[in-house]
């Protein structure tokens, strides 16, 4: 029978139990507590991470989109599922757990990151030799432009003066009265004709004298499975060894 943890606080869901025990739980049983406490199908072994990793990681920290956060999850609490927390209680366990994947994590990713650019998987197509390309360029341009305009103006000036009596108007306009007599007309034409065309032509050609012809390359792939392997699993070494101030440490 899996025993939770003797803390009657850390987890709503557990029952008082007897203080008892002067040690703090293993992963184990604290996955144990959280997945299948009270239930009559138990998760197994394998699955106890999977299922329980909700509860202990419900924190937000940086994790690169290159590694699967389940995953990432589930190795931490299966490398350290035999091992006691190293606090008190569950929920301090779970601050500094938050604390420290918050600290060491920004340069861990940087890390996944240049591995996953650094090697790549499947066949290589690599340009050899020279390519021998004429690229032509041709512009042309034309511009035209007509202007007409013409402009008649005409002016007349009617000046008559008569010294006889005025109720003779009528012999004053056909003029058979009419003492002083100026008629001045004038008449003026103008016409403004512009006509431009313009026209320029440019033509550019270069010529490149390289060609590339295009060689498959094969990858040996288990080699780079094995250095992409040997290469995870040193990140990992590393960001467990940071982890391992976490948990209880045997003197």
């Amino acid at each position: 029978m899996i025993i939770p943890y003797c803390d009657n606080n850390y987890f709503l869901f557990f029952p008082p139990i007897p203080p008892n025990c002067d040690k703090p739980p293993t992963m184990y049983s604290i996955l144990e507590s959280i997945v299948n406490y009270g239930t009559d199908e138990k998760i197994k072994i394998k699955d106890l991470a999977k299922e329980g990793r909700k509860t202990i990681f419900n924190f937000d920290y940086p994790l690169t989109s290159n590694v699967d956060k389940e995953e990432f999850e589930c190795m931490i609490l299966n490398k350290f599922l035999m091992r006691r927390i190293g606090f008190d209680t569950v929920t301090a366990f779970r601050i500094q757990l938050n604390v420290k994947l918050n600290e060491i994590m920004p340069l861990y990713n940087k890390m996944f990151d240049l591995m996953y650019e650094n090697y790549s998987l499947g066949n290589i197509t690599i340009k050899e030799g020279t390519d021998n390309r004429t690229i032509d360029n041709t512009n042309k341009t034309t511009n035209k432009l007509n202007n007409n305009s013409t402009t008649t103006t005409e002016e007349i000036s009617d000046r008559r003066n008569s010294e006889l009596p005025q109720n003779q108007l009528d012999q004053l306009r056909d003029g058979s009265y009419v003492s002083d007599y100026n008629y001045d007309q004038n008449n003026g034409t103008s016409t403004d004709v512009s006509e431009s065309n313009g026209e320029s032509e440019s033509n550019a050609n270069t010529k490149d004298n390289n060609i590339y012809n295009e060689k498959i390359t094969n990858v040996d792939m288990l080699d780079t499975y094995i250095k992409m392997k040997n290469e995870i699993q040193s990140i990992y070494g590393m960001i467990f060894k940071d982890l391992e101030c976490l948990f209880y440490q045997v003197i």
